[in-house]
């Protein structure tokens, strides 16, 4: 039995005891984590949010096989927030602005109602043609369908079904008693409310598709109010896409049999508290750029040095080559051997240990 199909549907239970043990964990790491943001200074901090907002943003679509270009995703975030970056990407997709406008406007509103038209807006900016994986959807309004929305997985003539979602007639009914519950201030902590609402919303499945990606929105957004910030530090995206198969397991387990969800709960708590140790990695990646820029402000260099300098710190994914450099800088290989070889002269380079024909180069982070 599905627990929507329950009489008491949908009166959550759960084990208060074990689940404020926990509570209390995850409040502490809260406040070591938004110490020690506080004491980086303004700049930092909306740094660290950017570098969060494109990570979550990355991987909310990711999780659902989704890929979005990072530098699309990076320059739209930090322009519509107003933060100046150096590498802009000035192309733009309809798919990356409708993902960066889901994040913004669930985290940046966090305060402000949620309604149907709300979420439509969302939905219809994760599907602007309409159309997912080339096939047409209903866009921006419940599910209407008379078959029966089904979760499988498996070969064709041997799939098996996870999860059965209500009918879509009893869809609007329950998604109005989903934004009463939403939308009442201090019935329990945010975090509590969190797991609440993320798996409320799944067990309804009110679009065709894309309900995932709109119900981790939710979580940031009741993230957001459990920090009392519009800025994000920690991605839960980015730990959930590292547990993705336990955290589908934990969905279709806690979907089914009773109304006691105390498991759900203590498993959403320690994701958050997974992802908000993984955000020292994003705090660190903006203290060494910071520190980077301060150490090498009083030395000038050239438009291509720059450049590289830029896509190395922004995480370049290997390690830079001559050829790559007068590819990517757009010079011949003996202008490139100059640019690097004045770089090493400066220690803003190092060499890799292998050498000869495969000599690489990285940033030197002492």
């Amino acid at each position: 039995m599905y627990i929507y199909q329950r009489k008491d549907w949908p009166k959550w239970k759960w084990d208060e005891s074990a689940v404020n043990s926990v509570l209390f964990q995850l409040i502490s790491k809260q406040g070591y984590l938004l110490g020690k943001l506080a004491a980086l200074g303004f700049d930092s901090k909306e740094r660290t949010a950017l570098e969060t907002g494109v990570l979550d943003v990355l991987k909310n679509s990711e999780i659902e096989g989704e890929k979005l270009l990072e530098s699309q995703v990076r320059s739209s975030i930090a322009r519509k927030l107003g933060i100046e970056i150096e590498d802009k990407d000035l192309n733009k997709s309809e798919e990356s602005e409708g993902a960066v406008n889901l994040f913004l406007d669930a985290t940046q509103r966090y305060n402000k109602p949620l309604s149907a038209s709300r979420v439509f807006d969302w939905h219809a900016g994760l599907f602007p043609t309409g159309r997912s994986a080339g096939r047409k959807i209903e866009v921006a309004k419940w599910r209407t369908s008379k078959e029966a929305m089904q979760i499988v997985s498996g070969a064709m003539g041997r799939e098996a079904v996870h999860y059965e979602a209500p009918g879509s007639a009893n869809v609007s009914k329950m998604m109005k008693d989903f934004f009463s519950y939403f939308n009442t201030k201090q019935n329990h902590h945010p975090f509590i409310k969190a797991a609440i609402a993320h798996l409320w919303f799944e067990v309804i499945h009110p679009f065709e598709d894309g309900n995932r990606r709109v119900g981790r929105a939710l979580v940031d957004m009741l993230l957001c109010e459990a920090d009392s910030s519009a800025l994000r530090f920690y991605s839960f995206s980015n730990s959930v896409l590292k547990n993705r198969k336990e955290y589908y397991s934990q969905l279709n387990k806690a979907s089914k049999g009773s109304l006691d969800v105390t498991e759900w709960i203590l498993w959403f708590l320690n994701i958050v508290v997974k992802a908000m140790e993984a955000s020292d990695e994003v705090i660190q990646k903006v203290d060494f750029k910071r520190q980077f820029w301060l150490k090498y402000s009083q030395d000038n260099f050239n438009e291509r040095q720059l450049k590289i300098i830029r896509k190395l710190l922004e995480g370049f994914e290997g390690n830079i080559t001559s050829s790559k450099w007068s590819r990517i800088a757009k010079c011949t290989r003996m202008t490139a051997t100059r640019d690097i070889n004045v770089l090493l002269e400066k220690n803003v380079l190092v060499k890799n240990e292998s050498g000869g024909r495969s000599t690489s180069y990285k940033l030197n982070i002492v």
